[in-house]
């Protein structure tokens, strides 16, 4: 029986992956389609659905990835809305959700040399910089938090190139995956909320994210069990 448990877990593993990117590919058809009715029913569904995949597969199981994920659960609910209390708050836990990701990925990594981050950092902060600078009418009072996320997503995306440059491991690969799409989900996200409001962004965003959560996934996986 005992040796039964790990293929038990794998296919459970198999079954909920599956169930996470069916999820993801019908909320990308109702945001297509702009049906409300199966957004707010799909899209809290992808973060819960994520975080069972992660505690099934995890061996050494982060609480800090799980709360960093509950955060991110709770910006999904408030950004199904549209209304402007709802982005910032939405925009507050997605915030708080950063903030945690930064700090483990720097714990499970550590930062050997601060130049190449810097380094790394400026093309994200250059084409953030010309989004804020197009939308900074827009933005008025969400300014702050489009700052401080700027910071964040510059940091986090100059380090995981800096690592990926210095040693393009699996685990790195992943992380420097993951930061990138995320990147151009903000890039996206702004564009549409404050500047110019395409049909197809909110969908091609949501297909971003998917893979952007999933690809973090794996890096949190490959990094606990030391896979290079």
């Amino acid at each position: 029986m005992e040796n039964n448990k790990p293929d038990k877990r794998m296919d459970d593993v198999k079954i909920l992956l599956i169930l996470f990117f069916t999820i993801g590919l019908a909320e990308v058809i109702a945001e297509l389609f702009v049906n409300k009715t199966f957004v707010y029913l799909l899209k809290p569904l992808i973060i819960p659905t994520l975080a069972a995949i992660y505690w099934k597969k995890s061996k050494q199981k982060s609480y800090y990835f799980l709360v960093a994920l509950f955060f991110a659960f709770l910006a999904n609910i408030f950004f199904v809305r549209t209304d402007f209390n709802s982005i910032m708050a939405g925009a507050f836990f997605y915030l708080l959700y950063r903030i945690l990701v930064i700090y483990l990925v720097v714990r499970m990594i550590g930062i050997g040399n601060y130049l190449p981050v810097f380094l790394g950092s400026i093309p994200f902060l250059t084409v953030f910089s010309y989004i804020g600078c197009l939308t900074m009418d827009e933005l008025g009072n969400a300014l702050f938090i489009y700052i401080i996320q700027v910071l964040i997503m510059s940091f986090l995306g100059g380090f995981s190139v800096a690592n990926y440059m210095i040693d393009d491991s699996r685990t790195n690969f992943w992380l420097f995956l993951s930061s990138l799409l995320f990147s151009i989900i903000q890039i996206i996200l702004i564009l549409k909320i404050y500047y110019i409001s395409v049909y197809i962004f909110q969908p091609m965003a949501m297909v971003l994210y998917i893979f952007g959560q999933y690809a973090l996934y794996k890096f949190m996986i490959l990094s606990e069990e030391g896979v290079k």
